[in-house]
């Protein structure tokens, strides 16, 4: 593991578990494919399909529907079930919205998945999708385990062992000889804590864990800056959603691989990629959210960003409006195009070819902690073209979004590339050891009760 210094020693505790995606299929009522002459029933495709240890299957068949919403839905959902997909709906039944009619579905698989594809059926009787028949949304992006620092230390240690068992026999010619025994492994970390009795340790309450007994999943690791789990800008990956955008994915990114993405304007006043995740890891703390943007022309050159707080349903939506939209990179003029709601439009950014002085980077920076105020999410928006404004089919490239609780963008970090030691483990010592004025340094070791694994 590549430690760039000591202070990048930490010890990391997971706070928020794995989720699964929860995706919702709406279905026009009435009309909502068209039939092959002489046909009465038809099959679609269905893409994306993910079972629950994570392989992903394309062009998987229906069976055969008849042109209303309920055999189209009923087909689809059949499918889904037998590739490890649960209904949300313990009932089993539709539900009802406008023209059309739904169900929600989970994922087998826990984390990051790909967002589900209906499309028209390549095996006869062909069924062909209508417009607006099908309307994919994920109510829950799947996201994978959120892991937060507990200790900002230049104190932190990894160790692992094996025991050893004598197997030493008369025909080991005087030698002894052992096999492996048990395994074990241990971490050991160490912060200066600011004592206040109005505010708790905020994740580095090792006592707490060591008097109740908790199990707790530990990962050692280079430090992670970007809050973002994922190098894809992807609906449906780790938190990623969008709203009347169409998606093309594996573009050309700034770094010469192919994780960017290009966002269609598909009709909507607020087409936008949306990135959402808990808003308690904010709570009473600066952000810095960075991201590249590069235009397809010189007509196709603007973005607008803003930044809501919400409830997990999405409702009582309040934006937050204390920040600063600046271009650190590359070409962009930022401007002001909604005060009170504080929407900043970008214009003007790079375009054409694939080299990186093509692309614009930009950074968003709070100027006052973020207060959650009873909200449970935080969303950051970007807007394709501008905020609440219908141009069909305008696009824009984007790539490598970062959020950091820090003071500044630093370079762009790739959170495929961590690499990291993690298991389950107890507290097994904690010490606290006076300081000066108000700090206390608080120590704790963490002993492994299982395997413990290298994850990149």
């Amino acid at each position: 593991m590549a430690i760039t210094n000591a202070s990048d020693l930490l010890v990391y505790a997971k706070t928020t578990a794995a989720a699964k995606q929860v995706t919702r299929i709406r279905v026009l009522t009435t009309d909502p494919i068209t039939l092959a002459d002489g046909e009465t029933q038809g099959r679609l495709n269905i893409n994306n399909i993910t079972n629950d240890t994570g392989v992903v299957t394309d062009s998987v068949t229906t069976g055969q529907a008849t042109n209303t919403g309920t055999s189209v839905l009923a087909q689809i959902t059949n499918l889904l079930t037998s590739a490890t997909y649960d209904y949300v709906d313990s009932s089993g039944s539709n539900q009802t919205d406008g023209n059309y009619i739904y169900r929600d579905f989970e994922n087998g698989a826990v984390g990051l998945v790909p967002t589900l594809q209906i499309v028209t059926g390549t095996t006869s009787p062909i069924a062909t999708l209508n417009n607006n028949a099908i309307i994919i949304e994920i109510v829950t992006p799947g996201s994978s385990a959120i892991f937060d620092p507990v200790a900002f230390s230049t104190q932190a240690s990894f160790s692992t062992s094996v025991d050893l068992r004598d197997v030493t026999t008369k025909d080991s010619g005087g030698y002894s000889e052992s096999k492996s025994g048990l395994k074990s492994f241990e971490i050991s970390t160490e912060v200066l804590q600011s004592v206040n009795p109005d505010v708790p340790l905020d994740g580095t309450d090792f006592f707490h864990e060591l008097s109740e007994r908790d199990e707790v999943n530990v990962a050692f690791s280079d430090r992670i800056r970007n809050i973002i789990a994922t190098n894809l800008t992807s609906s449906g990956v780790d938190g990623f959603t969008t709203s009347t955008v169409t998606q093309t994915l594996t573009q050309p990114d700034p770094f010469g691989a192919s994780t960017a993405s290009k966002l269609v304007n598909s009709g909507g006043p607020f087409s936008r990629l949306n990135y959402n995740t808990t808003i308690a890891r904010f709570e009473n703390k600066n952000f810095v959210w960075s991201f590249y943007v590069k235009g397809i022309d010189a007509t196709n050159d603007s973005v607008s960003v803003g930044i809501n707080r919400e409830l997990s349903d999405g409702s009582s939506v309040i934006a937050f409006n204390d920040f600063t939209t600046e271009v650190i990179s590359g070409s962009g003029v930022v401007s002001n195009i909604q005060p009170s709601g504080k929407i900043d439009k970008i214009d003007d950014v790079g375009f054409g070819g694939t080299a990186t002085q093509n692309w614009t980077r930009v950074k968003v920076t709070s100027n006052s902690p973020i207060s959650a105020s009873g909200k449970s999410n935080i969303e950051f928006r970007m807007y394709v073209g501008t905020y609440n404004t219908n141009v069909t089919n305008q696009s824009i490239f984007v790539s490598s979004w970062q959020i950091e609780l820090t003071s500044d963008a630093t370079d762009y970090q790739d959170p495929t590339t961590i690499t990291h030691y993690q298991g389950n483990a107890l507290v097994t010592s904690v010490n606290f050891d006076a300081g000066v004025e108000d700090n206390v340094t608080c120590s704790a070791t963490f002993t492994g009760t299982g395997v413990t694994t290298l994850n990149q």
